[in-house]
């Protein structure tokens, strides 16, 4: 069921990339049905490539017309490069011949008419600056005057009809040759008239083969959508496949868990046992580069002098705290005699200082007077 609905949604996504220049998705179809239906109600409006169908019929009558006018100027154009091909052929030719007086005459005409007309071609007078001033022209200049300065301009009905046959013999045979390159002839084919009915129809042929190249291009456009189509059913089938072999990867994987898990578990435990040996190992060599004999001896007098000092001191603070205990005997007499003594004691010191004060003060004389 899923398929099939899948199937619809990509037929739906062809379909509007054959109308629209887009480029849908079976998934982008099923998302946004919306899109789509807007879509197929724009490519009535609107073209393959985008323009609108209004501007496609104007686009192909400008075609049209200008398709005219580019066969009309290929057509003279190549009439002029043909009729200046010839004369350049007659030019090499005199150099090897000298052609008969006749024929000199002929082609000089035609050189002078063609070289008078491509001399009016390039004569476009301007318009006067102010209004009623006649035209301004090279030269003063006009294809009236350059064609009355031609003497052979009565006779041009004349040169043309000995011009165009030579022009249409030389025409048939490039038609010819340029068939045969398209189409190499057969030794079985027929005579130079069928070589030149071909050629005729040399432009019916090629816009066939047009024609063909562009169906060839329409189909083309309908394989590749095709081949997007198939290429996403199998990308969406390897996709499956792909979560398919995951789901049975991680179910083995699941089996083998725990034995792996016992296993790195094993293995990690005699790792951590080992390297607490080697740790272990590490710290007894560490002691024994430290303390050496010498070094546990200079330890061991240290220890006795410390000892010593210990016990020293522990003696001081029996005795003081013996001391301390005798003085707590006293009770509150003895903290009134302290402070008398300090009273005492303050009071000297007063009497010192004002005796010090007294002697810096006498004269040197008084001073020996007191003295004696």
């Amino acid at each position: 069921m899923a398929t099939s609905t899948e199937g619809r949604f990509q037929n739906v996504a062809i379909k509007v990339n054959m109308s629209v220049p887009v480029h849908l998705t079976a998934k982008d179809t099923e998302r946004y049905p919306e899109m789509v239906k807007l879509l197929t109600s724009l490519s009535q409006h609107v073209t393959e490539d985008g323009i609108s169908t209004q501007v496609q019929a104007e686009k192909q009558q400008a075609e049209e017309a200008m398709r005219k006018d580019k066969a009309d100027y290929f057509q003279y154009h190549i009439l002029h490069h043909e009729l200046q091909e010839l004369l350049i052929d007659h030019d090499i030719s005199c150099e090897e011949m000298v052609p008969s007086s006749q024929a000199m005459q002929f082609y000089t005409a035609v050189k002078k008419c063609l070289y008078t007309a491509e001399a009016c071609d390039y004569l476009h007078p301007i318009p006067g600056k102010e209004e009623g001033q006649p035209p301004v022209t090279l030269l003063d200049l006009t294809k009236e005057k350059m064609n009355r300065a031609n003497v052979h301009a009565r006779g041009l009905q004349a040169l043309q009809q000995q011009l165009i046959p030579r022009l249409e013999e030389r025409l048939r045979k490039k038609c010819e040759e340029l068939e045969a390159f398209h189409h190499p002839p057969n030794s079985t084919e027929g005579s130079d008239d069928l070589a030149f009915a071909r050629a005729t129809r040399l432009p019916d042929l090629l816009q066939s083969e047009c024609t063909e190249l562009v169906e060839k291009k329409t189909k083309l456009r309908l394989d590749r959508a095709k081949r997007d189509k198939q290429f996403w059913h199998y990308y969406q089938a390897l996709m499956e496949c792909l979560e398919v072999l995951e789901k049975l990867i991680n179910r083995h994987r699941l089996g083998l868990q725990a034995d792996s898990d016992s296993i790195t578990s094993d293995w990690l435990s005699a790792r951590c046992h080992a390297l607490c040996l080697k740790i272990k190992v590490f710290e007894a060599k560490l002691l024994c580069e430290t303390y050496t004999p010498d070094v546990v001896s200079a330890l061991k007098q240290i220890r006795h002098h410390l000892n010593l000092a210990i016990q020293e001191r522990e003696k001081d603070v029996s005795r003081l705290q013996r001391a301390l205990q005798a003085y707590e005997s006293v009770g509150m007499g003895f903290d009134a005699l302290v402070k008398e003594y300090e009273q005492l004691q303050g009071a000297i010191d007063n009497k010192k200082w004002a005796l010090t004060e007294l002697k810096q003060s006498m004269a040197p004389e008084e001073m020996t007077d007191w003295k004696t």
